[in-house]
């Protein structure tokens, strides 16, 4: 069994550090398993694994919501949630930076997606910031270090990925992510309090009048609107998580074509292409990470790992999650969040349960640590979102990125030991 699981890895990591998709490195280790093993006849078992990995009411959420996001990014939901932003925190020490957070912190109730965020957020606010005389690395650590809040507030594409192999309520996800989403951002807040007094970063001089308050209040509630649709749906028992993703679309077409009016036909028909490819390729990560993760329980990886754990934490809790932590902070180093959730989830989550460990907490814990591992060096592949979108070297953000890095591993520490942080809301709202 061991040797097997030896090799598997072994072959993976091969493949994995050779430039390989994820999605075509999981499928070809799956084919050598059945090769190592003789048994040819699990070739057939691929398919049947990964279209039942695929055949998922829950998981229709994920292109919804995409759907959603790239219809309020193009409808320029973007630089509104941006002046809303301005005019709530632009006038601190360092606005733009803070300007930076908050609009991710807003914008992540849209789209939930990391890299979408970094993207978004990151051409408009870098320039705007660099211009203002910002430092152009400081500027893209920022925009990096704060992008990772979107899959964790809600709506968050890796909870629905969570509910979907473990079976947990969605919507307790949703709710479990909302605090330590937000506990990031204040992070960030910190470290810029600081950085901006000790390099004399600028503030916005800018004063408004009631009118133009009031305006950009306006032109912005409709957009931030759109969360507060799929999570009030969901927690009122109006209709399911996916039913919610669906309305999200509904509303978020309103907006940027009938309201915004940014969005034409053609545009819109560029959109649903790009979600169509984009969701094409979760989807195919979803097929072959399921029948990767049935070879993995065939070999009884998970009673190895229960074993393993047991036997370096004499059964303390504390001291299993701590081991669990440094596992997927390395798993989302490596491997992005969609795959690493779907050879994992299914794989931990009895063994935590075993342990008395509550399953909606470490979903939590699971989203956060892959979130902040898109941004460790020195694979993160936020990194390299980042530095495309910044235009600076590798080097010079991480220096930067370095003092954000450690105070949202101090937030990671504070939700996995503190389990009230994200299960207070799911308990508040009868979910748990």
């Amino acid at each position: 069994m061991v040797s097997v699981l030896a090799w598997l890895f072994l072959v993976f990591a091969i493949l994995l550090f050779s430039g390989i998709p994820v999605s075509v490195g999981l499928g070809l280790t799956s084919l050598f398993y059945c090769v190592i093993t003789g048994n040819y006849s699990f070739i057939l078992m691929i398919p049947k694994r990964m279209f039942a990995g695929m055949n998922s009411f829950v998981i229709m959420a994920i292109p919804l919501f995409m759907l959603t996001g790239s219809l309020m990014n193009k409808g320029g939901v973007t630089t509104r949630l941006i002046k809303l932003s301005d005019l709530l925190v632009g006038r601190l020490r360092g606005g733009l930076a803070h300007v930076n957070v908050l609009a991710s912190m807003l914008f992540a109730g849209i789209t939930g997606s990391a890299l979408s965020d970094i993207a978004a957020m990151g051409s408009v606010l870098v320039p705007a910031m660099v211009e203002d005389g910002y430092d152009k690395e400081f500027s893209t650590a920022v925009t990096a270090a704060s992008a990772i809040q979107g899959p964790i507030i809600p709506p968050s594409i890796p909870a629905v990925l969570v509910a979907a192999v473990t079976g947990i309520s969605t919507g307790a996800l949703f709710l479990g992510g909302a605090i330590p989403g937000m506990l990031l951002g204040v992070g960030c807040f910190i470290i810029i309090f600081f950085l901006a007094r000790k390099r004399k970063y600028p503030k916005n001089e800018t004063k408004y009048t009631k009118e133009q308050i009031f305006k950009i209040i306006k032109d912005s509630i409709v957009a931030i609107m759109a969360p507060v649709i799929i999570l009030g749906g969901i927690l009122s028992g109006i209709f399911t998580p996916t039913e919610a993703a669906g309305i999200a679309v509904l509303y978020s077409f309103v907006v940027a074509v009938l309201i915004y009016k940014n969005v034409g036909l053609k545009s819109l028909i560029n959109i649903m292409k790009e979600t169509i490819i984009q969701s094409s390729k979760i989807y195919f990560i979803i097929g072959v990470a399921t029948s990767f993760a049935w070879f993995l329980s065939l070999e009884r990886f998970p009673d190895l790992l229960t074993n393993i754990l047991l036997s370096y934490s004499g059964g303390s809790t504390w001291k299993i999650l701590l081991i669990l932590n440094v596992i997927l902070l390395l798993w989302g180093m490596f491997i992005s969040t969609n795959p690493g959730i779907l050879i994992l989830g299914p794989i931990l989550f009895p063994i935590i349960q075993s342990f008395g460990i509550n399953p909606v907490h470490f979903g939590v814990i699971m989203i956060v640590n892959f979130m902040i591992g898109l941004i460790t060096p020195p694979f993160g592949v936020g990194l390299f979102s980042a530095v495309a979108i910044g235009e600076v070297s590798l080097i010079d953000l991480i220096k930067e990125l370095w003092p954000f890095l450690i105070i949202e591993l101090a937030v990671l520490c504070l939700v996995t030991f503190v389990p009230a942080i994200s299960l207070f809301l799911p308990r508040l709202f009868g979910l748990i």
